[in-house]
């Protein structure tokens, strides 16, 4: 497939790249992005509820237990001195996307070229990072195509990939996703680093600041991110509550443990009063990003709409030259052709005076004869003829004496030039 596009300006976002962004997630993380990726339970306002093509799932997401029973299995492979955390990263959960342009390649391959793309690229990021594949899902029913995976957070040799998902190890994964997907979109770009187009010329408003066509893509995304993360932190709090509930009641209880279940109580209601702060701050965050996006889209629409307009005018404009330049030829062909028309009636009119077809009676009145153009010919350019053919008789009852008293043969080639016809009169002017 190829593209037809404009230079691009170095300084922005590459339009035909694909991203690919990842984090590290505990159990209650990726317990949240599993049924956020699976569409279970309640879905946020910008899911389509009925999305023209369902989402696809090419590798169904291991639950949540089974996720942490394969981490632990892999973390026990190595000497460890304790269990593993209650909060530990046992997995890595990351999303693909793509350019505005990338975006029209990916949906040119077709579900079956798109199920292949995709399972290449996570199964090569995978292989990179020394883990498997736990989960890959398609999601069809957003503004954009994009696609969720999730990888084991513990490698093939039980070192936590946590530790080591620096800039670097970022980076490999971007040229890892680039070059599996380039196989099956050969139009597909890297995308540009910031220090690239710093130094293409991008000031630092623009390294920061992003296209409409960036923020239409990215910020559904982003606010996705954003709701998972007040999801989490709504489950921090209620567990926080639960257990700052129990350890009073255990206060209550056993008068032994009362101390410490109070502590543990002050501990719980602490976390869950700082989650609770941290949530109004996200849900205003959620807010705003949602009310910048509909702008965007409400701008992009405005956009579209006079584009539209401004295209309709131009078929128009063109439509009215063209028209204009037909109705030039036409009349540049009907000038040539009149003085084509006055050109010949006039050799022949002066012809026919010398025939004699056209000739001037005592009166001053002018009579045809066969020989001579129609009436309805002569009646147009009469006007500017009869001063020339007054002439040319005048000049004719000159010389006719002379004409005639040639001999046989001369006369005759005279008159082959003019032949003489029988007059018939025709009618007056």
């Amino acid at each position: 497939m190829t593209l037809t596009h404009l230079k691009d300006d170095q300084r922005k976002a590459n339009p035909r790249a694909a991203m690919v962004r990842v984090e590290i997630r505990d159990a209650q993380g990726y317990a949240n992005q599993r049924r956020h990726d699976l569409r279970i339970g309640a879905q946020p306002g910008y899911v389509h509820p009925t999305p023209p093509e369902p989402n696809s799932i090419f590798i169904q997401p291991m639950t949540t237990a089974e996720l942490k029973r394969l981490a632990k299995d892999r973390r026990a492979q190595r000497h460890t001195q304790r269990a593993m955390k209650s909060n530990a990263g046992i997995a890595v959960v990351g999303i693909i996307g793509f350019g505005a342009e990338a975006q029209t390649m990916f949906e040119a391959l077709g579900p079956d070229g798109q199920e292949k793309a995709l399972r290449a690229a996570v199964e090569r990021m995978a292989a990179d990072l020394r883990t498997t594949v736990s989960g890959l899902v398609l999601h069809l029913d957003e503004t954009a195509r994009h696609a969720h995976f999730s990888l084991c957070g513990y490698d093939l040799d039980g070192q936590p990939l946590s530790t080591r998902m620096g800039r670097g190890v970022l980076r490999d994964l971007q040229t890892a996703l680039h070059e599996t997907l380039q196989a099956f979109m050969p139009d597909l770009e890297r995308g540009r680093a910031r220090k690239a187009r710093a130094e293409a010329g991008a000031a630092p408003h623009e390294l920061v600041n992003r296209s409409v066509a960036e923020l239409h893509t990215d910020l559904p995304l982003e606010i996705e991110a954003k709701r998972q993360e007040l999801a989490e932190l709504k489950e921090k709090i209620r567990k926080n509550e639960v257990r700052a509930e129990k350890a009073r009641a255990t206060a209550e209880q056993d008068e032994g443990r009362a101390e410490k279940a109070l502590k543990n109580a002050e501990i719980y209601e602490r976390r869950a009063s700082e989650a609770e702060g941290k949530v109004e701050g996200l849900e205003a965050q959620i807010k705003g990003m949602e009310e910048r996006l509909e702008s965007i889209k409400a701008a992009k629409t405005a956009a579209e709409a006079a584009r539209d307009k401004a295209l309709e005018a131009q078929k128009g404009a063109e439509s009215r030259a063209e028209a204009a330049e037909r109705r030039m030829k036409d009349l540049e062909a009907g000038r040539v052709a009149a003085i084509n028309e006055a050109a010949s009636v006039a050799s022949q009119a002066a012809a026919a005076v010398i025939t004699g077809d056209l000739r001037q009676d005592e009166n001053g009145r002018w009579t045809t004869g066969e020989g001579a153009p129609s009436a309805e010919r002569l009646k147009p350019l009469w006007k500017h003829l009869r001063p020339a053919l007054e002439q040319v008789a005048l000049w004719w009852d000159q010389v006719r004496s002379k004409v005639e008293a040639l001999p046989e043969p001369e006369q005759q080639a005279f008159f082959d030039e003019v032949p003489p016809d029988e007059i018939e009169e025709g009618p007056g002017f």
